[in-house]
């Protein structure tokens, strides 16, 4: 049986317009539909928690054509949010709706969602499944199920170090019950080098 749900959160966050970084408080209402057990409905909640407290909280979010500011601010330990336009409030609340939706992967779902920030006056924007999801119509990291939230690659490693860095969902301990962290794709092999003969 469905059940319908209102969850209601508050953030942090930064952004990264009109050439200035300035700070910024989001809250959030969302109304939730379960489509699931209890112990499923119970892990897509939490990956929701998880991704706007650990993944959103203290980011900057930032118009990814603005790629070298990014970068920079990036490369200074800034934890970046990179979307598909500038950072106005609803790009961020269609953001939020298209990544929590996918976060969930149908176990629970994002019916509507609601967003005001400080320096958007409190003025709410509404989103719901028969608006339209506009420039998040097309692929990108708002519509993959792990908790990515930017395009950016940057190069802090030699060319002979690989980091591997663990699905979140593995670290947070928010796999689904069918999902084993052998399964999910984060596999390291060791190669048997020859050794240099020096």
């Amino acid at each position: 049986m469905s059940i319908r749900l209102q969850y209601d959160l508050e953030f942090p966050a930064g952004i990264y317009y009109d050439n200035r970084l300035q700070l910024n408080t989001y809250q959030v209402s969302m109304q939730l539909c379960t489509h699931a057990e209890n112990d499923q409905v119970n892990i897509a909640l939490e990956r929701l928690k998880c991704f706007v407290y650990t993944e959103l909280a203290d980011t900057v979010f930032i118009d990814r054509a603005d790629e070298g500011r990014a970068e920079m601010l990036a490369s200074l330990g800034v934890n970046i949010t990179t979307l598909p336009a500038d950072p106005v409030d609803q790009v961020v609340g269609i953001m939020l709706y298209c990544k929590l939706n996918a976060i969930m992967e149908g176990r629970m779902t994002v019916d509507s969602l609601n967003l005001a920030s400080r320096l958007g006056d409190q003025v709410w924007y509404l989103h719901d499944a028969e608006d339209s999801l506009g420039m998040f119509a097309v692929d990108g990291w708002w519509h993959s199920s792990s908790a990515q939230h930017h395009t950016l690659t940057l190069d802090a490693y030699p060319d002979n170090v690989i980091q591997v860095a663990p699905s979140a969902w593995i670290e947070h301990e928010l796999l689904w019950p069918e999902v084993t962290a052998e399964s999910s794709g984060n596999t390291v092999v060791f190669g048997n080098f020859p050794k240099n003969a020096n």
